[in-house]
């Protein structure tokens, strides 16, 4: 029998070595999931083959040489086979990169101790056991299931370590809600909708800063926490305007987040077929978009979309004022028209109910875009500004990052519309790029997720459209996109003119290759690492 140090040495480090990297992408990818252990569990079932691996196999061989009583051999053989499965790892993933890299918040932080301290535990009492006659291949079993089952002991420590969360995150709810009830003059305007509520958001601080001091918040913080987070953070006395984007996954979400902002203004800006997978159906999400709308109370206002018919199917709030927006529409308190695109934005006009008007230009594309900035422009003019001042501050505001955000690359114009994808969305991104004058359209997108039972028919309907507007199309993910794939064979749409990548470096590639001078690219959505195949 090896001595102790040894056995420490060639068992226990490279084991821990390998099992610490395996730990940590396994909560990388439970952030991604959003701490929801139900959402987690669902994408490991999905995702076996990625959680474990061939790598992990190796390890099997160092325990089968204890059945042929070769303990120090299959020791060594099993420190050796750890140490080469932690620098393949290690560099495999380097390799691969992440679209959104781990980020070590408090939070994760918790969740990571504890998962180290259930580890330590283990192999403790594994290091413990080679000692005791018969209990080698025990030992080295439970070593083996540890590593090769990060996963669960993530989804252990998430489960253990809830109590204390809720614990945690109920002092900080406390905590913003007394730095909210001692801020007796800051006015508080509510956004939500299945899309466009961050460019909304932001279009109304960049406009609103013209005469208010705004607080906004900040990025895609639309959850409870994030508005927690931003309260204790952010907020200052001087203050007057609090911006607050409202995200929902479930009903009760956005009232949840109401309860502690009390917004005295709200505002919709749609509502469609949008995490599905989550609401089951549409109208569990036209209920809990319209908890913002019932929580404004006695004399609050709503703006919300005219030409939006699933918003104008919601019954009204008694004593609440209503200020609808749109293009289309008949009753609309604030309209745009005369719209006209081309590579440098857009311009068009806008006229309200009591008279007032102006011409807009922006270097902001897509009719959604006008709908975002029509809807700042109702809540600033409601507020006191004025028509020109407003316009004035619509021609400097920038584009979202990843949302139909232009770039000139090399020889080619690029549409970075990367940052999420929904139905309506994808078509009014498609609708930009057939505007858009060029060379060859292409398009690079995995399709659209979470959309429940529906998924299939949308991105069908997305591979449809894409059809119709594309000279050539890049899809990335084969299993994820065959819904588009059976679109395009159906309108027989060449088979030279499309390319199904492995994953977005793979499309990349064989962008080079198919891009010349003048082309336009549109990326259309870019799916986290959890969907990578």
């Amino acid at each position: 029998m090896p001595s102790g140090t040894t056995v420490v040495i060639a068992v226990l480090a490279p084991w821990l070595l390998y099992t610490a990297l395996k730990i940590n992408k396994a909560a990388h990818y439970l952030q991604l999931s959003g701490y929801f252990a139900g959402r987690y569990v669902r994408w490991v079932r999905g995702n076996l083959l990625r959680v474990t691996g061939w790598l992990d196999l190796l390890p099997l061989l160092a325990i089968a040489l204890l059945w042929w009583q070769r303990t120090t051999v299959a020791y060594f053989v099993w420190g050796i086979l750890y140490l080469i499965m932690a620098v393949a790892y290690f560099n495999t993933q380097r390799q691969m990169g992440a679209k959104k890299k781990v980020v070590y918040t408090s939070r994760l932080k918790r969740l990571l101790i504890l998962a180290a301290v259930l580890t330590l535990a283990l192999s403790c009492w594994a290091i413990r056991s080679l000692w005791a006659p018969g209990l080698h291949i025990t030992s080295l079993g439970v070593l083996y299931a540890v590593s090769t089952f990060t996963w669960l002991l993530v989804l252990a420590a998430t489960i253990i370590i809830w109590p204390l969360e809720k614990a945690i995150n109920f002092w900080y709810y406390q905590d913003a809600e007394q730095i909210l009830a001692n801020h007796n003059s800051l006015r508080v305007i509510g956004l939500t909708g299945s899309y466009g509520k961050t460019s909304t958001k932001n279009f109304l601080n960049r406009i609103l800063a013209e005469r208010f001091n705004v607080l906004a918040t900040p990025e895609s913080y639309n959850t409870t926490m994030g508005v927690i987070l931003t309260t204790r953070t952010r907020l200052k006395s001087t203050d007057e305007i609090y911006l607050v984007e409202m995200g929902a996954r479930k009903k009760g979400d956005i009232k949840e987040i109401c309860d502690l902002v009390h917004p005295s203004m709200g505002i919709i800006t749609s509502i469609g077929e949008q995490h599905l997978e989550t609401f089951k159906n549409l109208n569990n999400i036209k209920l809990t978009k319209f908890e913002l709308i019932q929580s404004l109370g006695e004399g609050g206002v709503a703006f919300v979309n005219g030409d939006d018919e699933n918003i104008r199917s919601l019954p009204r709030v008694p004593g609440v004022r209503y200020v609808l927006y749109g293009i289309n529409a008949e009753d609309l308190d604030y309209r745009a028209g005369s719209i006209q695109y081309d590579s440098r934005g857009s311009v068009f006009t806008v006229c309200s109910r009591k008279g007032q008007q102006g011409v807009f230009r922006t270097r902001l594309l897509g009719r959604h875009n006008i709908y975002n900035i029509l809807a700042s422009t109702a809540v600033a003019c409601e507020l006191g500004m004025d028509m020109a001042t407003v316009a004035l501050a619509v021609r400097n505001l920038a584009p979202v990052e990843h949302r139909l955000e232009v770039k000139r690359v090399q020889d080619y114009i690029i549409i970075d519309d990367a940052f999420n994808s929904n139905p309506v969305g994808s078509k009014m991104a498609l609708e930009v790029l057939s505007k858009m004058e060029g060379g060859k359209k292409i398009i690079i997108t995995p399709g659209m997720v979470e959309l429940g039972s529906r998924e299939y028919e949308l991105n069908y309907e997305f591979g449809q459209a894409a059809a119709a507007v594309c000279d050539y199309i890049i899809l990335v993910g084969p299993r994820q996109t065959q819904p588009i794939q059976e679109a395009l064979k159906e309108a027989y749409y060449p088979n030279n003119q499309y390319f199904v990548a492995r994953n977005l470096n793979q499309a990349l590639q064989h962008l080079s290759l198919i891009a010349n001078k003048g082309s336009v690219v549109l990326f259309e959505n870019d799916l986290p690492d959890t969907y990578n195949e």
